[in-house]
């Protein structure tokens, strides 16, 4: 009986866990590198609290892939962006006692960031995983 040669699926199998294993390491470390050591600047600011803490709000306000808000259960995490959106909206000043607020949402960004990194590993554990197999199909068919 004739042995089906699987190369050609462990290939792509390999190629496509690799680069959404390489999409999610770009945005996570974007997040970790970029965004979120930012947003920990505007509140450790000392002068121009509210211009600073409507920026950083503004930026927490777009979450992270895997720090979304719409399903996180925490009635302290919604209930902080429908007051922050209220004030942003009323363009009402925003003093230093709500930085515990934005200090949760940038928790649960900074959340979502390692979550991202660590199924950034497990894609390119698969893809490791694939292209061993690939190699192995690879070599048994040529015999």
């Amino acid at each position: 009986m004739k042995k089906i040669n699987d190369s050609r699926i462990y290939r792509y199998s390999a190629i496509i866990t690799l680069i959404i294993g390489i999409t999610l390491g770009a945005v996570s470390f974007y997040s970790i590198l970029v965004v979120e050591p930012a947003v920990e600047q505007l509140l450790s600011a000392r002068e121009n609290i509210d211009a600073n803490y409507k920026k950083a709000y503004i930026i927490l306000r777009d979450p992270q892939i895997f720090a979304g808000y719409d399903n996180f259960d925490s009635d302290r995490v919604r209930n902080s962006l429908t007051f922050f959106d209220g004030k942003i909206y009323a363009d009402e000043k925003i003093d230093q006692e709500r930085k515990i607020y934005l200090e949760v949402l940038l928790e649960r960004r900074k959340e979502g960031s390692l979550l991202g990194r660590n199924t950034m590993v497990y894609f390119f554990l698969l893809s490791m995983a694939a292209w061993i197999l690939f190699f192995n199909e690879r070599s048994t068919a040529v015999r």
